[in-house]
């Protein structure tokens, strides 16, 4: 924080009578802020694609009345290379968080089910992509 004390430690909490009630709450928790991510990167990725058309206009500008930055002009130097788009990074975060979700999901199934699970036993939550059948 900007006072230099730490933040809250819980970040969800959710008290519910049964396990399969907890979890449920705890998937629902994170669809809503998977929803509110995608949001936000609907809006980033808008906001990309103005900041783009005007640096267009803006070059259009230049080459029509054929200006030159002064700095670059005078060392010949290259302008920066442009940043990478953040929309398509938080995209694919939030797929990430996605696969994290249902595998969560898959894991609270396990520990709710009634089947034992053997001790060493190892546990599988991925499913092959279709690619690799």
């Amino acid at each position: 924080m900007a006072d230099g004390t730490a933040g809250p430690a819980v970040t969800f909490v959710d008290v519910q009578d049964t396990n399969q009630a907890a979890s449920a709450a705890f998937i629902q928790h994170i669809r809503q802020t998977l929803q509110r991510a995608q949001e936000i990167t609907q809006m980033v990725s808008e906001a990309e694609n103005i900041a783009d058309e005007a640096t267009k206009f803006c070059e259009a500008i230049k080459t029509q009345h054929n200006i030159q930055p002064k700095k670059l002009a005078l060392t010949g130097a290259k302008p920066a290379t442009p940043v990478p788009p953040l929309a398509a990074s938080l995209t694919r975060e939030i797929q990430t968080s996605v696969v994290w979700t249902q595998t969560m999901l898959q894991m609270c199934t396990v520990a709710d089910g009634s089947a034992p699970v053997e001790p060493g036993s190892q546990l599988s939550f991925v499913k092959p992509s279709a690619s690799t059948q």
